[in-house]
């Protein structure tokens, strides 16, 4: 595991662990964010328009679709468990649920306006093919907004935001998830997002990543209170000659 992806197996053991905490997956997120996880997926949604097609890549139990109000929406999920649970939050006359992995995504080319990857993006098993799928789906001009925890270079910063990793949220998840999830999951059900987070290297990496795709206009800000970062880019229009 690493900041390119991760072995299938490493995949299939994040894809269960992801499976294994979904009925506490809103609690835990909102108590380990201090109650922000739900605004940051506000203020990230608000990036798409009515009138936007959009695709949500790692979609999950439809916890950041329910914040779209655009007209037309694609969740893809590779669980079928999530994608079952998802049905319970989402409107499904705006959204068409699709269970697919981000690096094969079952849509034409150029048929989206936005792409959003919310706090997923780590979990791929090969980020480079799914950079190049975001850009693939996507109309020209269309932009691509990837939400993921802060992970700044060395610094102060950074020794919080890792602390707070390590310790605070295998804590909260002890407390919030109920204890046969626990047990199944070793005594620890949120060990793979520590792993994920270490592995996927810095904000920056995500910034390269997409350039080297063909993205521009390619920039990352932080959301509310820091702890987390927004990573945006934009697909170019062809020039064509007069």
């Amino acid at each position: 595991m690493n900041q390119d992806g991760m072995t299938t197996s490493e995949w299939l053991e994040v894809l269960d662990a992801m499976e294994e905490v979904a009925p506490y997956y809103d609690r835990v997120n909102q108590l380990m964010t201090l109650g922000l996880a739900d605004r940051w997926r506000a203020e990230v949604a608000s990036r798409a328009g009515v009138d936007d097609t959009v695709l949500e890549m790692g979609s999950g139990p439809g916890t950041f679709a329910r914040h779209l109000n655009s007209r037309h929406v694609y969740c893809l999920e590779p669980s079928g468990r999530l994608v079952q649970s998802s049905k319970d939050v989402l409107d499904e006359n705006r959204v068409s649920l699709i269970r697919g992995v981000g690096e094969s995504v079952p849509l034409p080319d150029g048929s989206v306006d936005k792409v959003f990857c919310s706090f997923s993006f780590r979990d791929f098993k090969n980020r480079g093919s799914g950079a190049e799928e975001m850009f693939r789906v996507l109309r020209e001009g269309g932009e691509v907004f990837i939400a993921d925890v802060a992970k700044p270079p060395p610094g102060p910063m950074a020794k919080l935001l890792r602390m707070h990793i390590h310790y605070v949220v295998p804590m909260v998840a002890r407390v919030a998830v109920h204890s046969s999830a626990r047990m199944r999951s070793r005594n620890n059900p949120y060990r793979k997002f520590v792993e994920t987070y270490d592995a996927f290297g810095f904000t920056t990496v995500y910034e390269s990543l997409l350039r080297n795709k063909g993205f521009g206009d390619v920039s990352t800000e932080f959301l509310r209170m820091r702890g987390a970062t927004l990573t945006r880019g934009k697909k170019p229009c062809k020039l064509t000659s007069s």
